[in-house]
């Protein structure tokens, strides 16, 4: 059963991760809706506001639409470079006491138990095992490709079905 394979993760898969838990979570969807209705507020009101205030209320909705992805992306690329781990190549292997993972850098490997897996998710370039709420493991598609089958039978064998959300 064990199945094995590599990753190498980039500052680019980093921020995928960011921003898909940012933006899942209700202060993205909130900094979303916030410029929207700044927006819409500017437009019905442009001829009371005059072109100062104009300029203002467009200010503050740019911020509420870009701040997050700008700074998400400057943490990325500083999560990955002060990361000794990060930047190594990180050995998954699925066994049957859990996800075993191992780094290039160190002998030493980390267990995740199958009922300690708060939830595992796909999306479009990500394969996201979660340990809490908050922190993941970070597994681009692109490096289980070949195994993609083989890697979601193993969770869905081991992992509560309302845990999984595999695409």
């Amino acid at each position: 059963m064990p199945i094995k394979f590599q990753v190498k993760l980039s500052d680019k898969d980093m921020y995928r991760f960011n921003m898909y838990h940012a933006y899942t979570s209700a202060q993205g969807i909130l900094s979303i809706v916030v410029a929207i209705v700044i927006l819409l507020v500017t437009y019905v009101c442009r001829d009371r506001l005059g072109t100062q205030n104009i300029v203002i209320y467009l200010a503050f909705a740019a911020i509420f639409l870009f701040y997050m992805p700008v700074s998400l992306k400057m943490r990325s690329k500083r999560q990955i470079a002060l990361s000794d781990v990060l930047q190594g190549v990180l050995t998954y292997e699925l066994t049957e006491e859990g996800v075993v993972v191992a780094t290039d850098t160190s002998d030493e490997t980390a267990t995740l138990p199958w009922d300690m897996i708060y939830k595992v998710v796909t999306n479009k370039h990500q394969l996201l095992i979660y340990s809490n709420r908050v922190n993941a493991y970070v597994v681009p598609l692109e490096c289980i490709a070949d195994q993609k089958d083989a890697v979601y039978g193993v969770f869905r064998d081991k992992v509560e079905d309302y845990r999984l959300h595999l695409k």
